[in-house]
């Protein structure tokens, strides 16, 4: 947790401390488990699942690199955002930039600019912001090599995916969040929103996008990816639920099925449909082994849930998007298909106690609750409700 001192030569200096300490203590565990060190080259693994002390390691460097460079800026210039980096990102991502030639080979701003179909001063501009991020070199003038980071956009589709949803969708809309408080005081409605002003709709934003096959499809493979990071893994939920007994899961809003896959691989004895918009589930396949126990089926959950008489109805990283109106609806349309003993297994977020965490640890779960607007999130939890 950030502390405040009297004298703040002392506290850079105590931050620094933890970095070096922190710092070594993760480079040793590294070693200690045959893993690379961090590295911006390709040769960097794109996934890499490290071990509990590592983890604890790497964020309390982070933590205490947050507050010493906002120490170091200063008040006024810590006021100032940063760099947008999602400006070179969006391009990238909009004009396919990463998959214009592959990682280990080297190409040129104007073979770059004749591959994406865009003029090569813009190309040359785009790429340069986008290496002080750290995604892309020039080796040598004129020379574009790949590294780490361009080399997940050009590997990992989900990657992609998730950045456009957030370039397209997201980004626009919370430039017009306080206006859309302005205009809509303490508004539930998920159609008086910064995304109605951005597109001129007064239709909610998962109803536009699930009217475009595309969007649909990004936007069930950013959850996917969301899914994959670690903070989201789908084995926190379940490797530490008890299933006993279960022989029919329903996953509420489940896109392509990631986390059913899992349960479903978890404990063969388990049955799961997946139900989300039919635009997001096109087009997605289940693996040859699971296709007897695991279905895919389109639906609505603002309408009455389908299957009936399922043991456990699981509704993961949903209600957090919605307003308590709104979550109040989903949750109300299970009653009619709920038996005695169904569970209906809520997995999302709530946000911690005010102080409790650092302002490092706080600023996203708090930045996902204010853009959700009823503070629903933060850390994973689990909790479930048994109907008799």
């Amino acid at each position: 947790m950030a502390q405040t001192s009297t004298n703040t030569s002392t506290r850079i200096v105590e931050l620094s401390s933890i970095i070096h300490e922190q710092t070594v203590k993760f480079d040793a565990c590294l070693a200690a488990n045959d893993l690379p060190t961090p590295s911006f080259d390709i040769s960097c693994p794109l996934k890499l699942i490290l071990p509990p002390e590592a983890q604890a390691a790497r964020n309390a460097v982070l933590e205490a690199t947050d507050e010493l460079t906002n120490l170091m800026l200063g008040p006024l210039e810590s006021l100032i955002p940063p760099p947008n980096s999602w400006i070179s990102i969006t391009a990238l991502q909009r004009f396919k930039i990463a998959n214009s030639f592959p990682p280990g080979t080297t190409s040129t701003f104007t073979e770059i600019a004749s591959q994406c179909s865009i003029p090569e001063p813009d190309c040359r501009r785009l790429l340069r912001h986008a290496m002080t991020f750290y995604i892309f070199s020039e080796p040598s003038p004129g020379i574009v090599a790949h590294t780490a980071l361009s080399k997940a956009l050009a590997e990992i589709p989900p990657v992609g995916a998730f950045l456009g949803f957030v370039a397209e969708e997201m980004l626009p809309a919370s430039t017009r969040i306080v206006d859309a408080m302005q205009q809509w005081p303490g508004s539930e409605e998920s159609n008086e929103t910064g995304f109605a002003l951005v597109y001129a709709t007064d239709t909610p934003m998962m109803e536009v996008v699930s009217c475009d096959p595309r969007r649909a499809q990004q936007i069930g493979h950013a959850m996917s990816f969301l899914n994959s990071r670690p903070g989201e893994n789908v084995s926190h939920l379940v490797q530490n639920f008890s299933w006993v007994g279960t022989k029919l899961l329903v996953d509420v809003g489940g896109a392509k099925g990631t986390v059913g896959l899992a349960i479903a691989r978890r404990d063969p004895d388990i049955r799961i449909v997946v139900h989300d918009n039919p635009e997001v589930i096109t087009g997605t396949k289940v693996p040859d082994d699971l296709r007897e126990r695991v279905e895919l089926m389109g639906h609505d959950f603002f309408t009455e849930q389908l299957v009936k008489g399922a043991d456990i109805y699981l509704i993961r990283n949903v209600l957090h998007d919605w307003s308590d109106k709104y979550a109040a609806k989903i949750l109300g349309n299970l009653i009619p298909a709920l038996k005695k003993g169904a569970r209906v297994l809520v997995n999302d977020r709530v946000l911690p106690p005010p102080g409790a965490l650092s302002p490092y640890k706080a600023r996203q779960p708090r930045y996902d609750g204010f853009l959700s607007l009823p503070e629903l999130i933060s850390t994973s939890f689990f909790c479930w409700f048994r109907f008799r």
